[in-house]
């Protein structure tokens, strides 16, 4: 995807480094966790869902909707979800978003968390208007030279 491009022309220092990389991708594949929307045989939008906890959610700067942790997971999570730039305005990122609720259900779990960039306002009001409720900042460790807090959103299911 060219979310790297699309973050940078915002001036948003996430992705602008190595990550995600084409070998984060391939594992996400590889393990099950990449989901994409397709059409006339192209990728056009794309995100992973996972449902083994994330350690640095363990440490929020704020309070989780529930309380569950990465030792014993009861939530999901959705991460690098992006689009091309040529499908803006077509729902996707409301569709995926959607869609990674549906999964969760499906897997049991008990809630749904995702995080983003503070300066990806596009991103914030659609995590916003997708029912998630803000629950606070965790730090990142992979943040490559930009700032490392996101904002931490989560749903229950």
């Amino acid at each position: 995807m060219d979310g790297k491009a699309v973050l940078g022309k915002l001036g948003i220092d996430q992705w602008q480094g190595s990550y995600p990389s084409r070998d984060v991708v391939l594992s996400d594949i590889d393990a099950g966790y990449s989901y994409v929307v397709e059409e006339d045989g192209v990728i056009i939008a794309t995100e992973a869902i996972t449902f083994n906890g994330e350690k640095v959610y363990d440490c929020i700067d704020g309070v989780w909707l529930t309380d569950s942790t990465s030792a014993a997971p009861r939530y999901a999570v959705l991460h690098r979800v992006a689009s091309l730039s040529t499908q803006s305005g077509r729902g996707l990122g409301r569709m995926l978003l959607a869609s990674g609720l549906q999964v969760a259900r499906e897997r049991g779990s008990e809630s749904v968390r995702i995080e983003t960039h503070p300066a990806n306002g596009p991103m914030l009001k659609l995590i916003e208007r997708s029912g998630f409720t803000r629950c606070g900042i965790i730090t990142i460790d992979h943040a490559e030279g930009g700032i490392p807090e996101r904002v931490a959103f989560e749903v229950v299911l």
